[in-house]
C-alpha cells in the first residue's frame, strides 16, 4: 500500500471554510434577523482569508514539485483559469436565462463592451481596474493569481535569495500606500498569503531559517498593522497553527477531508446556482425560523456539492492534467 500523500487537515480546512463562505452568501443579501445561527453565518466572509493563508502554504509546494518557475505558472494557469471559465459561462447562462423570464436583471451586471469582456474573461475586473464583475466570489481569484505572479517573479532567484525577494514584496506591502486598484492592489491582502508562504518555509527550508523568521516576522507586522479585528486574528492564527501542528502529527482522512479537493468548484458555482437561480426560494418564513433556515442552506449545501463533485471531476481534473502535460 502507498503511503497516503494527501494532506487531510488542508483538504478539511479548504472545505470549511467554502461551507461557511456558503452560509455566509445564503444569509447574506437578505434582511438581518437576529438569532445565533444568522451571527454564525455573518462571519463567513472570513473563510477567505483562510483560503488565502492556505494558498500561500501550498503554492511553495506546487513550486517546490515544478522543476522550473515556468512549469509552476503554466500548472497555476491551468489550475485556475478552465473552472473559471465553466463557472463564468454557467453565471452568465443563469443571469440571462432569469432576466428572460423576470424581464429584469437584478443579480449580476454583464459585460457590454469589448474591453469589460476581455477583463472578465482574464479576470482583471475589480480590483484592478474599475469594470464590475458578474460574480460575487470573482475578485479573491483576482488576488490569487497576482499572488501566483509574484511567487512566480520571485522562483527566479537561487533558493538563498526566493526568501529574500518574498521578503521584499512584504516589505512593499508595509512601506506603500494601500492600493485600492492597479497593478498593485494585491499588496493589501499580501500579508495573509505571505503567513502561509512563512509557514511553509519554516518547516520544510530549515536551512534559510533566519530569513524565514525575518519573513514570518514581517508577515505577522503587516497583516496585525491591516486586520486589527480580533476574531479575524485569532482565526487566522489558529489557521497557521494547525497548519503546524498537522507537519507533526498529521491529520488522517475523515469524511470532510475526502471533499475538500471540491472546494474550488463549490466556491465557483454557489453565487450563480445557490444565490442567483435558487437564492429566491429562501421565503420570510425560512429565513425567521431558525430550524428551517439552517434545513434550507444545508440542503441547498448538499446540492452544491453535488454539482461541484461533478465539476471538479468533468471540468477541474482533465485541465489540472493538460497544465501537468503543458508544463512539462
Amino acid at each position: 500500500m502507498q503511503p497516503d500523500k494527501r494532506n487531510h487537515l488542508i483538504d478539511l480546512l479548504r472545505i470549511l471554510a467554502a461551507s461557511w463562505v456558503v452560509f455566509f452568501h445564503l444569509n447574506q443579501p437578505i434582511k438581518p434577523i437576529d438569532n445565533w445561527y444568522r451571527d454564525f453565518c455573518k462571519y463567513g466572509h472570513l473563510g477567505v482569508p483562510i483560503f488565502f493563508i492556505i494558498s500561500g502554504y501550498c503554492i511553495l509546494i506546487a513550486l517546490h514539485h515544478a522543476k522550473k518557475p515556468t512549469e509552476f505558472m503554466v500548472r497555476r494557469f491551468f489550475r485556475i483559469f478552465p473552472p473559471y471559465w465553466f463557472s463564468l459561462v454557467t453565471t452568465a447562462v443563469i443571469v440571462l436565462l432569469l432576466k428572460v423570464i423576470t424581464h429584469v436583471n437584478s443579480v449580476a451586471v454583464l459585460p457590454k463592451s469589448i474591453a469589460g469582456i476581455l477583463a472578465t474573461i482574464t479576470l482583471t475586473t475589480t480590483p484592478i481596474t474599475d469594470i464590475k464583475t458578474i460574480n460575487w466570489v470573482y475578485w479573491t481569484l483576482s488576488y490569487e493569481v497576482f499572488f501566483y505572479l509574484a511567487v512566480f517573479a520571485c522562483a527566479f532567484f537561487k533558493k538563498q535569495y526566493f526568501v529574500i525577494a518574498l521578503t521584499g514584496v512584504t516589505l512593499l506591502s508595509i512601506v506603500l500606500p494601500r492600493f485600492e486598484s492597479g497593478p498593485l492592489f494585491f499588496l493589501n491582502l499580501w500579508p495573509l498569503f505571505s503567513l502561509g508562504v512563512a509557514i511553509y518555509q519554516l518547516l520544510h527550508q530549515p536551512a534559510y531559517k533566519w530569513f524565514n523568521i525575518a519573513l514570518l516576522a514581517f508577515s505577522a507586522v503587516d497583516f496585525y498593522a491591516t486586520h486589527q479585528s480580533y476574531i479575524y486574528i485569532v482565526l487566522c492564527l489558529i489557521t497557521g497553527g494547525l497548519i503546524v501542528i498537522n507537519h507533526f502529527k498529521p491529520l488522517k482522512s475523515n469524511l470532510l477531508s475526502r471533499y475538500g479537493d471540491i472546494s474550488y468548484s463549490l466556491y465557483l458555482v454557489h453565487v450563480p446556482i445557490g444565490i442567483y437561480l435558487l437564492g429566491h426560494l429562501k421565503t420570510t418564513a425560512i429565513q425567521t425560523n431558525v430550524t428551517l433556515n439552517i434545513l434550507f442552506d444545508v440542503v441547498i449545501l448538499i446540492f452544491l456539492v453535488f454539482l461541484s463533485r461533478l465539476m471538479h471531476r468533468y471540468i477541474e481534473l482533465p485541465a489540472i492534467k493538460y497544465g501537468k502535460r503543458f508544463g512539462k
